[in-house]
């Protein structure tokens, strides 16, 4: 899919997102100001300021409020971004050193909060409490998120209720905050911020699905090493529908490896990827992300009927396929 494509569509808005990004981060620092500059050279397909600001321009012309919700919108996902990766001790993200594993940790974490500390300032800046209130609400069930998902990991029984709990809190969070406060800015009509809060719950979890798929499809050249999950003892939805298929044997047999491996066991993550192969583990995820895009679509019919509200559609049903 060609997302430049789309930026193109919305060229004035997407140009006042990068400035306002860049000049948001300004630092006395001299070393957070290369580690920024290094961030800002790998900064992904942002996604969340893209999908805020076509859901706000299908609605009129966005101001200053709603490019600032698309700029909060990334750094608070940078922010967690760079937190995980001394969490998780990540090497390489999207192919390139991580700034924990280029710079140190502590420059990692630091730099993550002045990242979410800056977001945070820009709402305050912006006297809005509904906008600021999607934002805290946000930052809270990222946190929450994050912490359940560690002791699922120690626990190792994590169901499928489990599994949609984490992902509505470590990724939908930030897809609603996004995608809400910028509709919010644009539309007093209730009914319309409401229904695209739920499209970005229900594309925000077609969203961590598909991430979850990829990590069991080592062909796939998705910029991160497959089976990285299953090594971090977290399990998502294929292996979870895949346990529940084996029989009680089978499972205890891969819970006990789990539970006994050691970082970087990639015979651990072989060992799961034949386990959601046997059980067709990928189908099941892969029918409920199309189901969730599904869902995600037919809130979409809330908005006017524009070449923005198009490009959401192309972007939602390009999350419920097979490509990276």
């Amino acid at each position: 899919m060609d997302i430049k494509s789309i930026r193109k569509d919305i060229e004035k808005e997407w140009n006042l997102f990068e400035e306002s990004l860049k000049g948001a981060l300004l630092s006395n620092s001299d070393l957070l100001n290369s580690i920024n500059s290094y961030l800002m050279e790998s900064n992904g397909k942002q996604i969340r300021p893209l999908l805020a600001i076509l859901a706000s321009k299908a609605l009129g012309e966005p101001g200053r409020l709603t490019i600032s919700c698309a700029v909060v919108s990334e750094m608070i996902h940078t922010a967690t971004l760079l937190h995980d990766d001394v969490a998780d001790d990540s090497k390489f993200r999207r192919g390139k050193e991580t700034v924990q594993s280029k710079f140190n940790p502590a420059a990692s974490v630091l730099t993550g909060d002045y990242w979410l500390a800056r977001a945070l300032t820009l709402i305050v800046n912006e006297r809005d409490m509904v906008v600021m209130s999607y934002f805290t609400k946000a930052v809270q069930e990222l946190a929450e998120g994050e912490l359940f998902q560690m002791q699922k990991a120690s626990t190792l029984d994590t169901t499928e209720e489990d599994y949609y709990r984490i992902i509505a809190q470590k990724t939908s969070s930030l897809f609603i905050a996004a995608i809400q406060s910028a509709v919010s800015t644009m539309s007093s009509d209730k009914r319309v911020v409401e229904c695209m809060g739920k499209y970005a719950y229900h594309l925000g979890l077609a969203f961590q699905i598909k991430d979850d798929i990829f990590d069991y499809a080592p062909q796939m050249n998705t910029g991160k090493p497959a089976g990285g999950d299953i090594m971090e003892k977290k399990l998502t939805l294929p292996l979870i529908s895949a346990l529940n298929q084996a029989g009680e044997d089978e499972r205890r047999e891969m819970l006990n490896a789990v539970r006994e491996a050691g970082p970087d066991d990639r015979e651990l993550a072989q060992k799961a990827m034949r386990l959601v192969e046997k059980y067709r583990g990928k189908d099941v995820a892969q029918r409920a992300l199309e189901e969730q895009c599904d869902m995600a679509l037919k809130c979409l019919e809330v908005l006017p009927d524009n070449k923005y509200r198009a490009h959401l559609a192309t972007l939602t049903k390009y999350m419920g396929s097979r490509e990276s």
